[in-house]
């Protein structure tokens, strides 16, 4: 039974880790973070804000599919922890893909 469990352990962690990117994928994710502006709400790095939270070990607290979740909510109801997040409409889909990946690997 402790091999199962570990098996089934392994199996579950391996689900949570976020596929490593490119040197060519992570210059552009760290553009697209600085473009996006997050900086100007959270600390990254050692550099930005303190408005919100910081994103330095995000992929400790979500997967890469959580956050893109919540890169892809709309934010209009009030009271919620994310109401100042900004809408990323208008960033498509292979970036925003792109950014959960990387902030995933953040550890």
């Amino acid at each position: 039974k402790p091999v199962f469990i570990l098996f089934l352990l392994l199996i579950f962690a391996s689900g949570l880790q976020a596929e490593p990117l490119s040197k060519d994928q992570q210059q552009q994710a760290q553009r697209l973070f600085t473009a996006l502006g997050c900086r100007a709400c959270h600390d990254f790095n050692k550099s930005g804000s303190n408005l919100a939270n910081s994103l330095d070990r995000i992929g400790l607290k979500l997967n890469e599919t959580e956050i893109l979740q919540k890169l892809q909510q709309t934010h209009d109801k009030k009271g919620t922890e994310d109401k100042f997040m900004p809408s990323y409409k208008t960033t498509s889909l292979e970036q925003l893909k792109l950014l959960s990946r990387f902030l995933a690997n953040r550890k």
